[in-house]
């Protein structure tokens, strides 16, 4: 029994000192790679896209060429198998620059403020409104016609699952669940209380749990 016991434990402390070999915790000192995240893996696996491998006329070394290059339709870019490939600018997931993660969301690219487990970010999008009397499907307006207003949205991302979603507090209390004592304090604050200490509850779960990124 106590020999089974014993065999459990070394193979848990293999397994932890395993992961801390292959993977890096990220803190303020660690600086992810520059480029295109194609997909939520190319980020996940800090396995960007970088400049050198985008083909294009903009010139690189101005400071906003990531924000001109998402301007374009398609994106040309070489491969790692030496292939010349291109995706279209709104199927791109995001970016790096200058260790700032900048997310795809509704076509827009929003830059995540502070990055951790769970990541609370604001973008403004762009929200097509109809005056009464308009009939969106019908070629020609019966009033007055629709127009355009653009609206500040909050966001939430969830870096182990890749999710993207609307700021609500049923959706923060679900990502909160991996963490029993976070969970159970925040379940317990009045609704206008769990949205406003959002950022606090948040900073406390990425204090507790880091985010690691494979080495190399």
């Amino acid at each position: 029994m106590r020999l089974g016991l014993l065999f459990i434990i070394i193979c848990l402390a293999f397994s932890f000192t395993s992961k801390a070999q292959d993977s890096v915790a990220y803190t303020k000192d660690f600086r992810l790679y520059e480029g295109l995240y194609l997909g939520y893996q190319d980020f996940r696996y800090n396995w960007p896209i970088p400049k050198e491998k985008i083909i294009t006329k903009i010139n690189k070394d101005q400071l906003d060429f990531y924000s001109k290059l998402i301007e374009e339709e398609f994106i040309e870019y070489t491969e790692r198998d030496g292939s010349v490939t291109k995706i279209k600018s709104d199927k791109v997931w995001g970016y790096c620059q200058n260790n700032i993660i900048f997310i795809n969301q509704e076509k827009n690219f929003f830059r995540i403020p502070v990055f951790g487990c769970i990541s609370n970010f604001i973008g403004t999008v762009e929200v097509t409104n109809y005056s009464p009397g308009y009939d969106p499907f019908m070629n020609a307006p019966m009033g007055n016609s629709a127009y355009k207003t653009r609206e500040i949205r909050q966001y939430l991302f969830d870096f182990y699952s890749g999710e993207i979603a609307p700021f609500n507090i049923d959706k923060m209390a679900e990502f909160l669940k991996r963490d029993e004592a976070i969970y159970k304090e925040y379940s317990q604050l009045s609704k206008k209380n769990k949205k406003e200490l959002a950022t606090k509850y948040i900073r406390m779960f990425n204090e507790k749990h880091l985010v690691y990124f494979p080495k190399g």
